[in-house]
């Protein structure tokens, strides 16, 4: 095969992945992040999103739902077992008692924090053998990956 043909296949290859890629690297990053703090990815994103309404200001059940795209049966369930486990509060909204409001408690921010912790130890290793130059150019392609992606329309 010519060496041109050749470089543009694996131009088309290299683009064809990177959906699967980010897919993989999201997979694994949740994994190792679920094996050193001892907390489900999807259940660490919960309380990330909790602590993001103001560090202890509350949220419907339904808006973490849809803030995180989880079905409302494995948000309920996540929140019943992290209440059960002191990491949220829950109560009916007094406005209208259809809804529940969660709120994050300090046991659960330190949680948190240990799972950031581990995420600030684990950059390092992360981006091993990445040139300085290098790491602030992926930083500033993922943000803007994750810029397109929250624009897209429907």
């Amino acid at each position: 095969m010519p060496r041109r043909r050749r470089r543009k296949e694996e131009e088309d290859d290299e683009e064809e992945i990177i959906s699967i890629l980010l897919v993989h690297l999201y997979r694994d990053m949740s994994r190792a992040i679920s094996q050193q703090t001892g907390t489900s990815f999807s259940r660490w994103l919960l309380l990330h999103e909790l602590f993001h309404e103001g560090g202890g200001g509350e949220i419907s059940q339904s808006d973490l739902q849809n803030r995180l795209g989880m079905e409302g049966a494995l948000v309920t369930r996540f929140v019943k077992q992290m209440e059960s486990g002191g990491l949220v509060t829950r109560r009916a909204d007094p406005k209208d008692n259809r809804y529940t409001l969660v709120t994050l408690t300090q046991t659960g921010r330190r949680e948190l924090e240990r799972a950031g912790s581990f995420q600030e130890k684990s950059e390092d290793r992360l981006l091993d053998g990445l040139k300085e130059k290098d790491k602030l150019a992926l930083i500033r392609a993922l943000k803007r990956i994750q810029w397109n992606i929250s624009h897209w329309q429907d």
